[in-house]
């Protein structure tokens, strides 16, 4: 069993809080007995991101036996909340069973990102997440969207003692609320729970560049370095005496490899941010075809002892479980672990959509059953009653068709990345994704003043599917609350804008891919191997996209720009924008920003990826200097005389061999 041992520790802005070295004397009295060994099971999840609902996945069956009656591919519903936290349950019984401690933990980013967040302000999510009982939370930069008032209100309503007990507690030893904020006494930087008659400390960390200049907290409120934080909290807990330490992050796995899992007395790190899928590609049976790294990744921690690093991908997809062995020092041995995911049995079927027979799904159930990290369930009965009372809701919206989409739209943000779900990585490798190249031009329409409209690619969030689109397709792909502003800038300041924007999305150790620039009614060609500056040439306009061809753009010429009120504010490092003579012409047209796509698909009936020749991205060369658009590449050098007859000689001797097999 876990319990909570103590008071969480008061934020340092907190007038009241006590002096640390009374905190560390008292905790050293209360806890220095504890120090021993430990089987403890992490059971995690991060950045669902508003993602509630079970989803379709196609799972590729390798086994020939099961292949034979299932067939190679088969649907099924996986994840949600309601089977998450059904399979969490089972888990943590049967580790228990097993003489081993439980503890549940979230890495942050809850909020934003679907219709559930859109249309219930938070109240589904805190309402889910009470249910899933997670003992410690993490602020990620995407619980300030809204601002801080927003976030307390979602914490408050997530702490019902009546469905968690113990309620969970919001962690980040770097956020320093303001002396205004509703926050203050709703966070801590840290936690120590007792487990097993163990003391382990959970210390929480918030991404800092995303959120101070991606969301919004409110003035006042900031987020101090993370690294620095993350051990001063660190070395508080263990002067009182706490020697198993567990960083709860949102800063992305590469950072949480590069700088958490450096820090000393660190054990642990359950990061989030990343949305990074670890563990082995077989464990995946084809839900999924790129993983990160390993679950978990091993790796020395400042103190020269191991720590062991994981993340869950995103979306309530999967939850991650961790068995990790501390020595009677507090040292980790050992861990061991894999993604989980929860599926919904009754919903299997094969590729083309035909229900299975209680044979085929026996089979597939069998099969699942060998992995070993698939968890049949029809989820958690209590959590399933809440959440219908807002999917019945959503469903409405859901029937509600607003066009057609005869081919899938490629979700993308930077060029070639992968985000899409549904299209291959060729699909956005040269141009990037046409559905933020859609969204942009569907504010572009609906703004009837503007000359352009800018769209940064993290304000897009899924794919456009082939089939039907809906009102609550519109929700779930553009989920915040934005609107559409205008602005009036030369074409020497639309540049800089956009030259901020690749900066933002590509630059240092922490760069926001989200802040991709995708322009309706202008197209350039980006080389991300030159300095900030000189990425961005061969800028043409096509105003509001009726002119039958494209003119350079004119940098003395004033030109006016349709925005979301997000980026129009220097938000994901569109900075540009915020300056005074730019900011000075801004205008509310006060279009709720996912209502103009409804609107916008709902007028033309038909949503269908842009032309190549309007995408915004020409061409785009990748920092290493890869050119994504192959016919812009440099010419291989041509061979010398020598090499020639080589290469030639070469090629006759392959030339026979083929001819000899082809003979055989």
């Amino acid at each position: 069993m876990l319990t909570p041992d103590s008071q969480p520790r008061q934020s340092r802005h907190d007038p009241e809080m006590k002096s640390t070295l009374a905190t560390v004397f008292f905790g050293s009295l209360a806890v220095g007995a504890h120090a021993g060994a430990l089987s403890l099971t992490v059971l995690s999840m991060n950045d669902h991101h508003s993602q509630l609902e079970a989803d379709d996945y196609d799972l590729i069956v390798s086994d020939a036996a099961t292949k034979a009656i299932t067939g190679e591919e088969v649907n099924v519903e996986v994840g949600g909340f309601p089977l998450t936290v059904g399979a969490m349950k089972a888990v943590q019984t049967a580790e228990e069973a097993a003489s081993r401690s439980v503890i549940k933990l979230h890495a942050g980013d809850a909020l934003t990102g679907g219709s559930y967040y859109s249309l219930f302000d938070g109240a589904a999510d805190a309402k889910m997440m009470a249910h899933a009982c997670f003992h410690a939370m993490a602020i990620g930069n995407h619980e300030f969207d809204d601002g801080d008032a927003s976030l307390n209100t979602f914490i408050t309503n997530m702490n019902d003692a009546t469905v968690c007990a113990g309620g969970t507690k919001v962690l980040s030893a770097n956020v320093v609320a303001g002396p205004d904020s509703p926050l203050k006494n709703n966070y801590a930087k840290s936690h120590t729970f007792t487990v097993g008659g163990e003391q382990v400390g959970v210390v929480g960390v918030t991404i800092k560049k995303k959120t101070e200049e991606s969301s919004f907290p409110d003035a006042g409120t900031t987020v101090s370095e993370e690294k620095a934080a993350a051990q001063a909290e660190i070395d508080v807990l263990v002067a009182a005496g706490v020697d198993k330490i567990i960083l709860l992050t949102h800063v992305n796995y590469n950072l949480d490899k590069e700088w958490m899992a450096t820090l000393k007395h660190v054990d642990v790190v359950v990061g989030g941010d990343g949305h990074s899928l670890l563990g082995e590609v077989a464990d995946l049976t084809g839900i999924y075809e790129r993983v990160e790294g390993a679950f978990p990744t091993e790796l020395t921690n400042g103190s020269g002892k191991k720590v062991c690093v994981i993340q869950s991908w995103w979306g309530a997809r999967t939850f991650g479980k961790l068995r990790v062995e501390f020595d009677a020092d507090g040292h980790v041995t050992s861990c061991l672990g894999k993604p989980q995911f929860a599926y919904n049995s009754t919903t299997i079927k094969n590729a083309t959509g035909d229900a299975f027979t209680s044979a085929q799904k026996t089979a597939m159930v069998s099969y699942l059953d060998t992995l070993d990290n698939w968890h049949e369930t029809t989820g958690d009965a209590a959590t399933d009653a809440a959440f219908q009372v807002y999917k019945d809701q959503v469903d409405v919206l859901k029937e509600t068709k607003l066009a057609d989409v005869p081919e899938n739209i490629c979700f993308e943000r930077i060029p070639g990345q992968g985000r899409s779900k549904v299209c291959e990585v060729e699909a956005s490798y040269e141009h990037g994704g046409a559905a933020c190249q859609l969204v942009a031009k569907g504010f572009l329409h609906r703004t009837k003043t503007a000359d352009i409209a800018i769209q940064n690619g993290g304000g897009c969030r899924v794919d456009i599917e082939e089939g039907d689109f809906t009102i609550d397709d519109g929700y779930t792909m553009l989920p915040f609350s934005n609107t559409i502003v205008t602005l009036e800038m030369t074409g020497e300041d639309i540049i800089k804008v956009l030259e901020d924007a690749l900066s933002m999305s590509h630059d240092g150790e922490d760069p926001s891919t989200g802040a991709y620039p995708y322009v309706a009614g202008l197209r350039m060609d980006v080389d991300m191997s030159k300095a900030k500056g000189s990425r961005i040439s061969n800028v043409e306009i096509n105003v509001r996209l009726k002119a039958a061809t494209w003119s350079d753009i004119d940098e003395s010429a004033t030109y006016t720009v349709a925005t979301n009120n997000y980026i129009a504010a220097g938000k994901d490092g569109y900075v540009t924008f915020a300056t005074d003579t730019v900011s000075a012409t801004s205008t509310d047209t006060y279009m709720e920003y996912a209502q103009t796509m409804v609107d916008y698909a709902e007028e033309i009936e038909t949503l269908e990826a842009p032309p190549v020749s309007e995408m915004s991205t020409k061409s785009y060369i990748a920092p290493d200097g890869t050119y994504h658009t192959p016919s812009l590449a440099p010419a291989a050098p041509k061979a010398s005389g020598a090499e020639a007859v080589v290469g030639n000689a070469v090629a006759f001797v392959a030339l026979v061999a083929a001819v000899a097999v082809a003979a055989m």
